[in-house]
């Protein structure tokens, strides 16, 4: 059952998104998050390092665990730069676990199309983790478009025989580019993001709840380095799955989990019900955010156990 904060909250969202819906409009393309001046916590370091040109942000706590590191793939398609609000998922990470967070600040944009965006966080997380981490185990994390990209660069790692993260955590994935899961007909009313207006049937707006994101360019939406939906996940390391169980893109989740468990990968998934996309990055003061980030603490300290 949701909570009240969580009922309330989802209908201001639903009103807030109203005329991005009702217009069909990509919200992460749409709606500019604030990226003011960044002032770590008390008690942290923040620097900003270029790796194969890439642009990666590292928070470090005072006193870390160094036989440790995160490294973070936010989401927010090819069009969200890294903001506020991944900032603070990265405090938390690093709160959680006392370790130091790399957050990979990928390039962005309406004209980039695939590969190019996981081209450069491949070459960037191989140049990252055969340098200053080489020596530390490391846990990878991304949410939304943001995981999509972390398990491509995992795929890659291990089809080319290199090492993978020793533990990986997805948040709301958008892993099927094709959008062709069941949930996109049953939570297409439910999903105070990116659901339809109620005056607006499935069956007349089926392609625009299962759009087709200008990213994919020319690309078959069924490669699975571009929707690793479609991989198979053998040799993978431990994995944490976390998704709204109102969300559009319910079924991508379910996708990797059936597929992880298929190859014997140590995997647990929790659906949180009623909420929506990315809801404990989006809206960390709810009670089922919360629950879900003790979860992720939860994960963490068994890893570095």
């Amino acid at each position: 059952m949701m909570s009240l904060g969580a009922k309330i909250t989802g209908t201001i969202i639903r009103i807030y998104t109203y005329k991005y819906r009702k217009n069909h409009l990509s919200l992460s393309s749409s709606v500019k998050f604030k990226n003011k001046k960044y002032t770590p916590p008390k008690n942290y370091k923040f620097v900003v390092k270029l790796f194969c040109g890439t642009k990666i942000e590292i928070l470090s706590p005072n006193s870390p665990d160094c036989r440790y590191a995160i490294v973070h793939f936010h989401g927010g398609g090819s069009t969200q730069t890294m903001n506020g609000m991944y900032r603070r998922v990265s405090e938390k990470l690093s709160e959680l676990s006392n370790a130091e967070v790399y957050s990979i600040d990928y390039k962005t944009g309406e004209e980039l199309v695939y590969p190019s965006v996981h081209d450069e966080c491949y070459t960037a997380y191989v140049e990252l983790v055969s340098t200053v981490l080489r020596d530390k185990k490391i846990i990878a994390i991304g949410d939304s478009f943001g995981a999509n990209i972390l398990l491509s660069v995992c795929l890659r790692l291990r089809d080319k025989n290199l090492p993978l993260p020793d533990a990986i955590i997805s948040v709301s994935c958008c892993i099927d580019l094709a959008a062709t899961g069941s949930s996109y007909e049953k939570n297409c009313y439910r999903d105070p993001l990116y659901s339809l207006p109620k005056n607006q049937s499935f069956k007349e707006y089926e392609k625009d709840i299962r759009r087709k994101i200008k990213y994919v360019g020319d690309a078959s939406p069924y490669d699975k380095f571009l929707s690793p939906a479609y991989a198979d996940y053998d040799a993978f390391p431990p994995m944490l799955i976390q998704c709204g169980e109102a969300e559009t893109s319910e079924s991508d989740n379910d996708l990797l989990y059936e597929k992880a468990l298929k190859c014997g990968v140590n995997v647990k998934m929790t659906k949180y019900y009623g909420m929506w996309h990315d809801f404990q990055y989006l809206t960390p003061f709810l009670k089922e955010s919360k629950q879900a980030w003790r979860e992720i603490g939860e994960f963490l300290n068994s890893v570095m156990k």
